[in-house]
């Protein structure tokens, strides 16, 4: 029995033990199915730098795209004295009006179980599915579909101690299935254990340190590789983590990781380095309010000519409360990407670095507490030090949705 299946088998044992043990199946529940439409218009979906030839890279004249997507949804959410559930599961129909063979159909959920044995020993068991389309971005496989499928399933304990002090616990399971092979970003299965403290002030601010331990495989992977590529790595990371709660509901987010990451067979793709960001999220009036922040990650991105990324991330988000039925958001981000730890030292002196920008622009109007209409302008750019991969693309989409 794999340690998911552990999870997830407990999961729907609780789960079903709440709903089971009230005649009335719960003190509170509720109900509600969605549906939604949208249609988003792409200049340049398979990001193709101003150089390239459509025709001879796609048969077609251009790689302009109009995509349609149909979601349906069911929420549902009990509670039972301390006891709360809340499922969500959904299918949504993508359809690709010049490139149909890029159409899928996927079937996601979320289910989640917030557990207290008691006031102070209470937690999380939670189960997710998510099923996309991989980004064009980095893959270059044009001419065919390449689905990516992500599956969590983490259970998290948190007892407290006396007053602000808690005690952090956790495990978690993570899969990445690619419809289509990927180097960077295969196949894998992690399995986390966390542990830690936290202090949570009067105000409502909070800090925490976990320390975690990561075991993870890649699925089709075998060895000897001629490519250094692992089959299997091994994580340590010691997370900080701390909130600022203003006294005008304003709030402020700071964390701190050390990572470090290695390879049993290859220690030539090892690495370590620190995560750390800073945001803030500033009501300026009761109308309107702003989202600021910067942040530095390192990940895996494991190719001939490097083993991780760094990744300096700039963004800046106002929100304007236009009526209390319309809201506009306007989203900018810029990001550095260095592609780092060559290894055996080849290729160091023409390691990649890549510049992007997204900018976005959206529009809700909700004219009735059902109905909900949405619609957004997105420029999302590269610029690389490597040949053939600059893009610039340009979106337009449109949406609506419906809640009974």
């Amino acid at each position: 029995m794999t340690f998911e299946f552990q999870i997830r088998a407990l999961l729907s044992i609780s789960i079903w033990t709440v709903l089971s043990t009230h005649p009335a199946w719960a003190e509170d529940h509720s109900l509600q199915l969605k549906a939604e439409t949208s249609l988003t218009f792409d200049n340049n979906l398979f990001r193709l730098p101003a150089s390239a030839n459509p025709t001879l890279i796609l048969g077609k004249p251009s790689g302009a795209e109009q995509i349609g997507i149909n979601t349906l949804s069911l929420n549902f959410s009990t509670s039972l004295s301390l006891q709360k559930i809340n499922l969500t599961v959904s299918i949504a129909d993508s359809l690709y009006q010049n490139f149909s063979y890029l159409n899928y159909t996927s079937y996601n959920y979320n289910a989640e179980l917030k557990w207290s044995l008691t006031p102070k020993l209470h937690g999380i068991l939670s189960s997710n599915r998510k099923e996309t389309a991989n980004s064009f971005s980095d893959y270059l496989g044009l001419n065919q579909s390449n689905l990516r499928t992500e599956m969590t399933t983490r259970m998290e304990a948190i007892y407290e101690v006396d007053g602000p002090w808690r005690v952090l616990s956790g495990v978690s399971q993570f899969s990445q299935i690619n419809q289509q092979a990927l180097v960077a970003g295969g196949d894998h299965t992690t399995q986390t254990v966390e542990a830690g403290l936290g202090y949570v002030f009067a105000s409502g601010s909070n800090i925490s340190f976990r320390q975690k331990a990561v075991s993870g495989h890649f699925l089709n992977r075998v060895l000897p590789s001629s490519g250094a590529y692992d089959t299997d790595f091994s994580k340590a990371i010691s997370d900080l983590r701390a909130q600022w709660v203003m006294p005008d509901n304003s709030s402020a987010d700071f964390y701190l990781s050390a990572i470090t990451q290695t390879h049993p067979n290859f220690p030539q793709r090892n690495f370590s380095g620190l995560n750390s960001g800073a945001s803030i999220n500033w009501l300026l009036t009761g109308k309107s309010s702003v989202k600021l922040g910067q942040s530095r990650d390192v990940s895996a991105y494991a190719v001939f000519l490097s083993n991780y990324t760094q990744t300096d991330r700039l963004y800046f988000s106002p929100i304007w409360q236009l009526s209390p039925k319309s809201l506009v958001i306007l989203k900018n981000e810029w990001a550095h990407i260095a592609y780092q730890g060559a290894p055996n030292g080849i290729g160091i002196s023409n390691q990649r670095n890549d510049e992007t920008r997204d900018t976005s622009l959206s529009f809700y109007w909700q004219p009735d507490q059902r109905l909900t209409f949405s619609a957004a302008l997105q420029n999302a750019s590269r610029a690389s030090n490597q040949t053939g991969l600059d893009y610039n693309s340009n979106q337009i989409s449109v949406s609506a949705q419906y809640s009974y």
